[in-house]
């Protein structure tokens, strides 16, 4: 049976990351061993066969079948809604508990500089105020545009 260390200088010979020694040892381990040798030449042909292996690029018509089933289609949508629905829960979560700790933290800790302290304010107030006014817009427009509804795009 092969040792562990005896693999290891195997695969480091076979990917290119060895040192002369490594591949000294494993030269004498293969000249004493015809177990050994027995492995390095199956792990070469792997390594071989492996290296020469490319995926078969479906066909157009294999693409436009998989997109025309519903299920595909709603599939994909799903995963994305699932992915960016958890993803903002996430960062909702986040912000709801870490907002308020560093505010804290930040005004109750008088080693922070007075211009951190104004330049965090700012950030959030800035943020609060992009948020408002881009749902301030969103309202106005959908209110306003009596040309908007029932137009496909």
């Amino acid at each position: 049976m092969i040792d562990d260390r005896t693999l290891a200088l195997i695969m480091a010979v076979l990917d290119d990351e060895h040192s002369p020694e490594d591949l000294k040892e494993l030269e004498d381990l293969a000249a004493a061993s015809a177990e050994v040798r027995d492995e390095w030449r199956r792990q070469q042909r792997v390594k071989e066969a492996t290296s020469t292996m490319a995926w078969r690029e479906p066909t157009a018509e294999t693409w436009d079948r998989y997109w025309m089933s519903v299920y595909n289609k709603t599939e994909r949508k799903i995963a994305w809604l699932l992915v960016l629905g958890g993803s903002f829960v996430l960062a909702a979560v986040g912000l709801w508990e870490a907002v308020p700790h560093m505010l804290r933290s930040l005004f109750n800790d008088s080693s922070q500089p007075v211009s951190v302290r104004i330049a965090v304010v700012a950030i959030l107030l800035g943020v609060l105020l992009l948020v408002v006014s881009v749902i301030r817009e969103q309202l106005t427009a959908n209110r306003k545009d009596p040309y908007d509804k029932g137009v496909s795009r």
